[in-house]
């Protein structure tokens, strides 16, 4: 099988104040590559006409989909699985309509809500401000938990397009990781330890390693999770995976009420596969070698 590892550069001068390093998927790339021997890998800019080209050129069975912001623009990552989709050839990963839903935070919400599945709701303090169209934790910083109106006013001063207010859940905060073909066959669920007063996962948790917030808010597979609990965070999970129409691997970001439900936080159907960190981690942490992942969503491409 004819394997391609196609995946996006980072932008030169960064896409406005988040880092380039946020979109080098070089480490990515590299980590799946390795685990599928006779595997081409390429990197393109994200034009159109480039991935026509790589099609022509390379022929393959496969695409393993790493295109995550092409032109430098993670808004158009959804375009990029349309693009693989329209030349007829089999890609990894969620599918170009389910990237565009749980890219708009408020719309996903009200599916998942209309679905029965908790997520936080609104009109009271303290509350939480974040992009309503962004992904990667984009302009999330400590004082985007606000407990009166001058906060909430400063907090969404800072989102620089629209933003999307919501009650903020105090409650114990999982990264629940699910990967499968059709369904969400196998789960891995962390637990954010937040130290030093930290909260919330922010941009900088996610992206500086070097930051204090960075090094407050490890993702730990060895906390306790009783079965309960455990049972219903991977329901909770597959219920999404089922509503938004995930495909290959997918993350939810859920917080315990104070009735001890899960309420989704964030969607990623897309979520990091560098050699650290992310679904890696989690995969590895359910028993998964890497090269087993890897392969396995070559085997579930379509």
């Amino acid at each position: 099988m004819k394997v391609l590892v196609a995946h996006t550069l980072p932008p030169a001068t960064g896409a406005g104040s988040r880092i380039p390093g946020e979109f080098d998927l070089h480490e990515a790339a590299a980590a799946v590559g390795s685990a599928l021997p006779g595997a081409v890998t390429r990197a393109v800019e994200g034009r159109e006409e480039e991935f026509a080209e790589l099609v022509r050129e390379h022929r393959p069975d496969v695409v393993f989909n790493l295109c995550e912001a092409p032109l430098g623009r993670p808004e158009l990552e959804a375009h990029a699985a349309a693009l693989w989709q329209s030349l007829g050839v089999r890609f990894t990963g969620a599918r170009s309509p389910t990237l565009a839903l749980c890219r708009v935070k408020d719309r996903v919400n009200a599916l998942l809500a209309a679905a029965g599945i908790p997520v936080p709701g609104s009109g009271s303090f303290p509350c939480m401000v974040k992009p309503a169209e962004e992904d990667g934790s984009a302009w999330i910083f400590r004082g985007s938990i606000c407990r009166d109106p001058e906060e909430l006013r400063l907090a969404i001063g800072r989102v620089p397009a629209r933003a999307l207010v919501e009650a903020f859940i105090p409650g114990r905060e999982f990264a629940v990781s699910v990967w499968g073909g059709d369904r969400a066959e196998h789960v891995s669920i962390g637990e954010t330890v937040f130290a030093n007063g930290l909260e919330l996962v922010t941009y900088e948790a996610k992206w500086l390693p070097e930051s204090s917030d960075y090094r407050d808010s490890p993702i730990s597979y060895s906390t306790g999770i009783d079965p309960e609990l455990r049972g219903a965070l991977t329901e909770t999970a597959a219920r999404v995976w089922s509503a938004v129409g995930a495909r290959g691997y997918m993350r939810v970001d859920a917080r315990l009420d104070e009735s001890g439900v899960p309420r989704v936080l964030d969607v990623n159907p897309n979520p990091a596969l560098g050699q650290s960190g992310g679904i890696r981690d989690a995969a590895i942490a359910a028993g998964w070698p890497w090269e087993r992942f890897v392969r396995a969503q070559v085997d579930w491409a379509c």
